[in-house]
């Protein structure tokens, strides 16, 4: 037998024996708490049930990822065996930089070194609105209390959770169990000779959570309804895509005539679209265009207005004129101009050949003016020229070049060269630009033509 094939199926043997010693520990994983609370310094938390299918041994769980573990001892298992294993991990400074899910790779090695591997996915939080949910009632001036919905988003028991709630319309402590996963609902009274000076609108309510000694902010908004029977939302939003979104709710049991007015200017206008047609447009003045919608509304009705207006394409063709005034002012500019032709020649042998012109315009007096070209691969160079042959042909780096002492303003001059290849060359054949450097007032200039091709159909 060859000594590949020796090597082969002892690699395919080893490799075997590596899977079936892995396979002798069956890991289950139970969740417990797959959050960590940075806040609280407070690890996630799994139940590992380790059954031995194989013989007696010792297993050793650990990481790689910058992760404690709680689990550093090795464990022993007798054969057949199955143990609980309490598994923390909590996440090291590397990795608690960013909120979000975390996917902790663990491994479990067996006193002969065979190691099986799985991903644990812990939860990164702050204490706050990753953690809870708070969901304020609506209020209106027949309101004598407010019900305030309290959720808890994670997989975690908080046995005392103290909550201090604030707003124009009340103020209050509370100290309650939330469960994991728990909803409970909060109810508090209203200062109701207070509401009586209030106007509607959008009121801000600030709840302190505190737990463990540690404690952070969430805020909301509590909608104080215009006459118990209107829900007023006014929103603006965006720079170059503009948004105004205006919501009317009737949320009392009678019809309710509503009113949305705004306005853009002539410009803007021409640009601003609307999810529904405005019942009234007009101009006041000579630039302002008015728009207005009216509408009654039945009782539980939602009125959604949505006026956008989009600076994206006028911000383009700004964009576009700026660069195209740029190039044609940068191409006035220049003092010398390189255009670059190629055009096809017939050779008696059949060759695919080329004849490549540079014609070059001086627009202001240069001087020490170097023209250079780059021979594309795949082709030779005719060593014959026309009336102005190369200063210098140098084949290794396939370079062609041209030396001009001076040049007047308005002279033009023509080089010409022609390639060749004895094999056919068929579709586009792309020549690089050529390169022009001169001296203009002591100083160093360079520009660039334009590049060239030759479109061969023939086969």
């Amino acid at each position: 037998m060859k000594k590949e094939n020796i090597l082969i199926l002892f690699v395919c043997m080893s490799l075997f024996c590596i899977n079936f010693a892995l396979a002798q520990l069956d890991v289950t994983v139970k969740t417990i708490s797959d959050s960590v609370i940075i806040d609280l310094d407070e690890p996630a938390e799994f139940e590992l049930i380790l059954r031995n299918l194989g013989e007696t041994d010792v297993f050793e769980i650990y990481s790689l990822a910058d992760v404690e573990l709680s689990v550093v001892d090795p464990i022993n298992i007798t054969s057949g065996e199955a143990k609980s294993i309490i598994l923390k991990i909590m996440p090291g400074t590397s990795l608690v930089r960013k909120t979000g899910f975390l996917a902790v790779r663990y491994k479990i090695k067996d006193s002969q070194n065979n190691i099986q591997e799985d991903v644990l996915t812990v939860n990164i939080l702050e204490l706050g609105e990753n953690t809870f949910d708070i969901i304020p009632g609506n209020i209106n001036p027949q309101s004598s209390e407010v019900r305030i919905v309290i959720e808890n988003k994670i997989n975690r028991d908080f046995s005392d959770l103290n909550l201090k709630l604030s707003s124009a319309f009340f103020d209050a402590k509370k100290d309650l169990p939330l469960a994991a996963k728990e909803i409970k609902e909060v109810v508090l009274p209203i200062n109701t000779e207070k509401l009586k000076t209030m106007s509607a609108g959008s009121f801000l309510m600030t709840v302190q959570i505190g737990t463990e000694g540690k404690f952070a902010t969430i805020e909301k908004m509590i909608k104080f309804l215009e006459q118990a029977d209107l829900d007023v939302s006014d929103k603006e939003s965006g720079t170059i895509i503009s948004k105004e979104e205006h919501v009317r709710k009737n949320v009392g049991n009678t019809k309710k005539d509503i009113k949305i007015t705004t306005k853009r200017n002539l410009i803007s206008s021409m640009f601003t679209t609307y999810n529904i047609e405005p019942t009234k447009t007009y101009f006041t003045g000579f630039a302002t265009k008015n728009y207005e919608w009216e509408k009654q509304l039945i009782p539980n009705e939602e009125y959604r207005l949505l006026v956008k207006t989009n600076w994206y394409y006028p911000l383009i063709i700004l964009i576009l004129v700026v660069v195209i005034l740029y190039m044609v002012k940068r191409s006035v500019d220049k003092d010398l101009s390189v255009r670059k032709n190629v055009s096809f020649v017939r050779t008696k042998g059949g060759e695919f050949a080329l004849k490549v012109s540079l014609r070059i315009h001086a627009k202001r007096y240069i001087e020490r003016v170097n023209i250079s070209d780059k021979i594309p691969p795949l082709v030779n160079l005719y060593r014959k020229f026309g009336a102005i042959s190369p200063s210098r042909i140098d084949m290794h780096n396939r370079r062609i070049e041209w030396n001009v002492e001076v040049l007047g303003k308005g002279e033009e001059r023509v080089f010409t060269y022609i390639i060749y290849s004895k094999i056919g060359v068929v579709g586009r054949f792309e020549l690089p630009e050529a390169r022009a450097m001169y001296e203009k007032n002591g100083k160093i200039k360079q520009t660039e033509s334009n590049r060239s091709f030759y479109i061969n159909e023939r086969d």
